[in-house]
């Protein structure tokens, strides 16, 4: 065929005809050159049908793009109910609601804490419980130092947050706010007349100087004030 011509609309029909019923797409080359797949009742006259070696025309036979998740039936009346609970218990629960709904929040770290504070409790009593049967403790030791030591953590963090007034550098928020203070910043300074290379120089200097000891001395500043 010469380039450029339109191909045979009985030769396009009778390949058309060839495709199977529950094909989604079919393979073609377009008059600009191009091979894309295209639904069988969307095919232009310029569009050459691609086959097969047997004479076949190219089809997809499902959808393109990532399946659809199956969602599964529970295995039997038992397991559904434990499903139902654990959904009720997951929408009921403080810290998965709290991290949903205020996910910037400090009340999200104050929930952490409390539930860190139940698993320490609960695993003390299990170790008490534990020691007075003469049983032995050491594994259940190990969990609950661990656990205060979760609950600590994070409670030195939330004690940081409160004194610094709910400001959290690390938080995308606050970093969202530096990036644009540091862009008003370089227009003002364009605006100014600053030359480029100067620009340059003094940002350079500024990411010099906003370092780890400069976050300390922000917070510590932060502290100061309350």
């Amino acid at each position: 065929m010469a380039k450029g011509a339109k191909p045979s609309v009985t030769a396009q029909a009778a390949l058309l005809a060839k495709v199977p019923p529950e094909a989604k797409l079919v393979y073609v080359k377009t008059d600009t050159g191009r091979c894309k797949y295209k639904r069988p009742d969307a095919l232009a006259e310029s569009d050459v049908i691609q086959t097969k070696k047997d004479g076949t025309p190219v089809v997809m036979l499902v959808d393109p793009g990532r399946p659809k998740s199956v969602e599964l039936a529970p295995a039997n009346p038992v397991v559904a109910e434990l499903i139902k609970r654990k959904s009720e218990a997951m929408e009921d629960d403080p810290i998965l609601r709290a991290a949903k709904e205020q996910p910037e929040d400090p009340v999200v770290l104050q929930e952490v804490v409390v539930a860190l504070g139940v698993e320490a409790a609960s695993l003390g009593f299990e170790r008490a419980e534990a020691e007075r049967k003469g049983e032995d403790t050491s594994s259940l030791s190990v969990r609950r130092i661990g656990a205060l030591k979760a609950l600590a953590d994070t409670w030195l963090k939330r004690k940081d947050q409160i004194t610094t007034r709910g400001v959290d550098l690390d938080s995308p928020a606050f970093k969202a706010i530096m990036a644009f203070t540091m862009q008003t910043f370089k227009e003002a300074l364009e605006d100014s007349g600053a030359r480029p290379e100067m620009v340059e120089v003094v940002f350079n200097k500024i990411a010099e100087l906003m370092g780890d000891e400069w976050e300390a001395e922000a917070k510590n500043r932060m502290k100061h004030i309350v």
